[in-house]
Formats: structure tokens, sequence, C-alpha cells
């Protein structure tokens, strides 16, 4: 009931979108999908979505046994047209999609977090984070073509170590405000990966600035 809570939980929702491939769901009313998460982000004049490279790599494995599609929100492409860099020891992959900002739904110039300057300040284990993506388990296929993700996300999780690249933090889904979504229990985290990691900056202004992606976890 902390309207401020609510919002701050919110925020990394704005700049997260599904990544989905496998079968297409315009054939199928089960069509076989795994799904990740793509954080948006524009730098220097390029809309970028940023996946972890497993993600990609699933869908390589699933092209080269036949027919699939892969899709970021309401944009369909494909990846390797729109790959600009990927790396195997950070996992992550960036996509340039900037001829799809304006002509999809989700993809306006407000879906893209701002990052005037790259890479971000150091993270310290005083920062506070908020993170958000899309887990599997609460993807819903209620139509041909017409998916429907459900997205989760925490928006005050401390910084538990930070070390070289990778920040931890822990997540406690029991002590959570809100633990089940229209009924659907939120089990396996599976699909965040890809998704954006914010850090609240504590100035005179509280803001958020993007420092990273998701991409592992453990029960």
């Amino acid at each position: 009931d902390n309207p401020f809570i609510d919002e701050i939980s919110k925020y990394p929702v704005r700049f997260a979108a599904p990544v989905f491939f496998g079968e297409s769901p315009h054939r199928s009313l089960a069509a076989s999908l795994q799904n990740g998460t793509a954080t948006l982000l524009k730098l220097e004049g390029r809309f970028l979505a940023i996946t972890c490279q497993h993600v990609v790599e699933g869908f390589r494995r699933r092209a080269s046994a036949g027919e699939t599609f892969f899709q970021v929100a309401h944009a369909r492409l494909n990846p390797e047209e729109h790959l600009i860099d990927e790396n195997v020891a950070l996992d992550l992959a960036v996509l340039d999609i900037t001829p799809f900002v304006g002509n999809a739904p989700h993809l306006t110039e407000a879906n893209f977090a701002s990052a005037p300057s790259w890479p971000p300040r150091q993270v310290s284990a005083e920062d506070v984070i908020c993170m958000a993506g899309f887990p599997g388990v609460w993807r819903e296929q209620l139509d041909e073509g017409y998916l429907r993700f459900y997205s989760f996300s925490s928006g005050a999780a401390e910084v538990v170590s930070v070390r070289d690249s990778q920040l931890a933090t822990t997540v406690q889904i029991e002590q959570c405000i809100n633990q089940i979504n229209h009924g659907l229990v939120l089990g396996s985290l599976g699909g965040l990966s890809g998704g954006p990691v914010f850090a609240w900056r504590k100035t005179r202004v509280l803001h958020a600035e993007l420092v990273g992606f998701i991409y592992e976890y453990q029960e």
C-alpha cells in the first residue's frame, strides 16, 4: 500500500522487453517457445536491445534444426542481421533495433533508458538496485499470434557483493509484497536473462542509473 515502493518497483519494467523465439505462435495454439528479456538502451544515437548471449545462441540452435523466428517486443527480426556485438565471457549480446523504433508498440523512444556516458559509475555494497524481466513460467499463449508476458520486478534490493564486472543480490520471494500475479505463483526466474539492473543514486534528486544486466540466478 506504499505508492513510492510501488512506483520504484515498476520503474525498471519501462525499459525491459520480452525476447522470444521458437515456433511461430501465428501457426499454432501451443507453440514451442523460449523467452528471455531485453534491456532497451539509447546510446550514442542508436537504440539498442541488450540481452544475454545465451539467448541468441539458443535461437541459433533452434534455427539450425529448422524454421524458427525471433522477436523483441512487437518487432520480428533476424538477430544475426542486427547483432553489433556479442561476448560469451560476459554473456551479453547487443542488437541495433533503431529501424523499429517508432514503428512497433512498446518500442517508442520513451521505452529506452538513456545513458549519457558508458560505462556507468561503479556499484558499491551501499547501493540499492532495482531490476525487471519476464519469467517464462508466466508466459501465456492466449490465441494464435497472441502472447501475454507478465513482468517480475524488484524495486529495492540490496547489493550483496561486487567483484570485477559482476554484482550479486538476493531476492526473498516469500518476503515480497506481491508474490502472486493474477493467480500465477512465481517459481523459476528463468526468462529474466538480459533484464535491466539499475542502481538508485542517492543524490539531492533520487535517480536511477543503468548499471548492468541480469544473466544468472540460483534457486
